[in-house]
């Protein structure tokens, strides 16, 4: 609305006359004349390209429109003016209703109303328009995003949980409550109510978030409905069935909550920022119902209020806390869905109770990895999810029969274990998504089975040598591998097997791997490879070309040679496969380093950011290999080190000079 945010910043980017530029976007006239004496106007889109944007979104880009249609549809557009997010939010709308010629009219009929030149209005009304249309199913779910912030983005795991929790869904006899939340998200998302932040390596929605203009739409329906409270700096504390607390200190009062005798509260989340709990009391006559419960963000100091064990209809619990849990009653929270439990400080690992696991109707939970947790000893066939298990060697064996139903599952290893020690993992037919990291280990053994149905393998730490990788190359429904922070160790990786029948997805994060030989028969079905911080790697292998499916190809601070490989492939694909329906291959690359004859990076490395990247990039590369290894690995450790802080510290002084001489 005005520019004192601009002002707040504007110090931090003086102008230096070295061509760099910086662009800023606003709604407001006023705003931009402050900061430009001639700004830009963006100006509207043409009816053709509105069209062309609806019918496209609505119909699909090869789809022949219908003529009653296509009459309709540009009456629409037109009303829509040059608005691109009208047009895309009445596309949602209209792609979900194409069979039905009386819903276009009517909103046909419902646009001619709106004034054409009001935009401040005309935008809310048209976004109303679309909410007004929601089957009664999804209301509840969209206006749930208004308890979330402006502007933040939303982890689609945590949503789907909170959903859960709340008692939103639908139950469907073929499908679980979190894939029935799943769909329902797919649906918001195609009605183009919800965006896509980000997406997993396997294509799959791992983030959202909502556009403002719908997010105030979000806010207006749900406090309409007296559903939401939001508390911060402009609003005062009110009994409202969601509170979303936005300030930087405790909201949960005496004062603000003390006296009220309302019992409607279900969800109390916290999104202030530096928030820090000591011994606040949490637990007042109107919480008593409460089903949510998300501290996450806020520190706490001294464990956790005792308390909270008496609000015995949670179903979401979220701690942050850096003290012992060891008195607090969780047995007591019999209806408890997901619990997540971590510390705000690396430092202070968490002290917890090591049956948590034995509550009766838990799905989900993720707690620190160093804390010890026992398997049930009855079987649990609600949990869904465990993140994570710490395994010793000098615990018992875990017996992965007592939780039959699991589908993810991270498990963090200290100490040497035989292979069999996890051999009981083949029991856990329903799991797909498996994590293993390691923590202070001589040696890590790949288990002697894994369970039958795995889709998505991730390996941290474990410094395997690669030939152990056609083991893993054997798992037959295998989608996605992720191998990060030296999973594998050694220069050089050749299959020996065929195998990875079924992997779409391969990740390979900070690796001393410099050779890689390896053809499209190995990776038949790969659509997508990740590389990141692979700084010894000279080349993709050739052969990747002729992988038909290959659609994806991310490299993240490596050199420009592997970009140029990468490019390569790319052509010579396009080439081999002319004049057919394979995808072409696209190439990401994102803070590329160029390579000099003496295998350095640019001298234009600060000083930060070269001492970073190289500790990241050997980060305890000492366990896993022989003596002799670990020794050259430590010396080439060192030897890096030094001559990138040397010719990075030369440039910064370089850089300092040139600035003074322009003074």
């Amino acid at each position: 609305m005005d520019h004192s945010a601009w002002d707040a910043i504007k110090g931090y980017f003086p102008e230096n006359f070295n061509g760099s530029r910086i662009l800023v976007t606003t709604r407001f006239i006023k705003v931009a004349k402050y900061l430009s004496v001639d700004p830009y106007h963006v100006t509207h889109r043409s009816l053709k390209d509105r069209w062309e944007l609806l019918s496209r979104k609505v119909f699909g880009q090869s789809q022949c429109v219908p003529r009653e249609y296509e009459l309709i549809g540009k009456r629409i557009v037109l009303r829509c003016t040059g608005l691109p997010l009208a047009v895309v939010v009445i596309a949602g709308l209209l792609a979900t209703s194409k069979e039905s010629l009386e819903i276009w009219k009517d909103v046909a009929e419902a646009l001619d109303r709106f004034d054409i030149y009001d935009n401040v209005k005309r935008i809310p009304k048209i976004l109303s328009l679309s909410y007004n249309y929601l089957p009664p199913h999804l209301k509840p779910c969209f206006h749930y995003f208004g308890v979330f912030p402006e502007d933040h983005i939303i982890q689609v795991k945590r949503l789907t949980n909170l959903w859960v929790a709340e008692g939103f869904l639908m139950p469907h006899k073929n499908m679980s409550l979190e894939e029935v939340a799943e769909s329902y998200l797919d649906d918001l998302i195609n009605r183009s109510l919800v965006q896509i932040n980000e997406l997993s390596i396997n294509g799959k929605v791992k983030s959202c978030k909502v556009h403002d203009r719908v997010h105030e739409v979000c806010v207006r329906e749900a406090i309409k409905g007296n559903a939401l409270c939001i508390i911060n700096d402009n609003h005062a504390p009110k009994a409202s069935r969601w509170l979303s607390c936005q300030t930087s200190h405790w909201p949960i009062t005496q004062t603000g909550y003390g006296n009220c005798t309302l019992d409607n509260i279900h969800s109390v989340l916290c999104f202030g920022k530096d928030v820090y709990h000591s011994k606040c009391r949490l637990v007042y006559p109107c919480l008593k119902f409460l089903r949510v419960l998300d501290l996450s963000l806020v520190k706490c100091s001294q464990g956790m209020p005792s308390e909270i064990t008496d609000l015995l209809h949670l179903r979401y619990l979220a701690l942050s806390t850096i003290g012992s849990l060891y008195k607090l009653q969780f047995f007591k929270l019999k209806n408890l869905l997901t619990l997540i439990v971590t510390s705000w400080m690396e430092k202070c690992p968490l002290q917890l109770q090591c049956n948590i696991l034995d509550l009766p109707q838990l799905r989900h939970v993720h707690v620190d990895k160093r804390c010890s947790q026992y398997l049930p000893c009855l079987v649990k066939k609600n949990l869904q999810t465990l993140y994570w298990l710490k395994v010793a060697s000098s615990d018992r064996k875990p017996n992965f029969r007592m939780v039959p139903n699991l589908k993810e599952l991270g498990i963090y290893i200290e100490g040497q274990l035989a292979p069999s020690y996890l051999g009981s993992l083949v029991h856990l037919h329903l799991l797909e998504k498996l994590k293993f990291e390691v923590g202070r280990v001589e040696r890590f053994c790949l288990p002697t089975g894994f369970p039958p149905n795995l889709k998505k393998l991730t390996l941290c730490y474990t410094y395997l040598p690669w030939k152990e990788m056609d083991t893993i190359g054997e798992l037959p429904h295998l989608e996605v591998l992720k191998l990060k922070d030296f999973a594998f160790c050694g220069s050089k990786w050749g299959p020996s097997k065929q195998g990875f029948r079924e992997l779409k997805a391969l990740l390979i994060s900070r690796s001393n791997l410099k050779h890689w030989d390896a053809s499209s028969n190995h990776f038949p079905v790969l659509e997508r490879l990740v590389l990141r911080y692979c700084w010894e790697l000279k080349q993709i292998p050739i052969n990747f070309a002729n992988i038909g499916t290959l659609k994806l190809i991310v490299l993240e601070c490596c050199y420009s040679f592997l970009v140029t490989s990468a490019v390569q492939i790319s052509s010579t694909k396009k080439l081999f496969f002319m004049g057919t329906t394979n995808c072409p291959l696209h190439v990401r690359e994102v803070r590329t380093k160029v390579e000099l004859p003496n295998n350095e990076s640019s001298e234009e490395q600060s000083v930060e950011s070269s001492k970073e990247e190289s500790v990241g990039r050997y980060k305890e590369l000492s366990v896993g290999c022989s003596d002799q290894e670990r020794l050259k690995a430590r010396k080439r450790v060192m030897k890096n080190l030094k001559k990138k802080m040397s010719k990075s510290l030369n440039a910064f002084k370089d850089l300092k000079r040139k600035v003074l001489r322009r003074k």
